[in-house]
């Protein structure tokens, strides 16, 4: 199962448009629980993240709720994101064909341009899904470090951007 890893958005709505794309796979038992990393010292994120049974930690937090995290696979997303129509079933057939490594989403409604494969997309916004030994194991104490350091093969999930 999954533990998702969010990184703190600035707004309350967008914490809140996140963890409720994810409710469903919380009750279908697919995701384990939640974590909002580098949340401030705000009342309203920490009230959405609080009414949807998600924990705020620190940064320097991180390595500690990723060795206490139940999930065997975990979930980057950056706060906002939301997976869309689908995913779970993309996702469960990842996970269940033995030897698959960090997948990530199509990001969805990204138009293509005559330049766009000079576009840096920052891996964290489009989803990185990878198990929790290989996350151990990249050390790394940045959800965006994290994300950015794994070579991911595509889903065929999309991920709508934080809006």
């Amino acid at each position: 199962m999954i533990t998702v890893l969010l990184s703190a958005p600035n707004d309350a709505q967008h914490l809140a448009r996140s963890l409720t794309a994810l409710v469903p796979a919380a009750v279908e038992g697919l995701v384990r629980d939640a974590y909002v990393v580098g949340a401030r010292n705000d009342e309203e994120i920490e009230a959405v993240a609080d009414a949807a049974g998600a924990e705020l930690i620190g940064r320097e937090a991180l390595t500690e709720a990723i060795t206490a995290s139940r999930g065997e696979w975990l979930l980057l997303m950056e706060g906002g994101a939301r997976p869309l129509d689908g995913w779970m079933t993309a996702v469960r057939e990842w996970m269940e064909e033995p030897g698959r490594g960090p997948a990530s989403f199509t990001l969805a409604g990204k138009r293509k341009t005559l330049f766009g494969f000079l576009e840096r997309e920052e891996p964290l916004r489009r989803g990185v899904l990878m198990r929790k030994a290989d996350m151990a194991a990249a050390g790394a104490d940045d959800l965006k470090a994290l994300a950015r350091g794994q070579s991911t093969k595509r889903l065929s999930a999309r991920m709508a951007p934080p809006a």
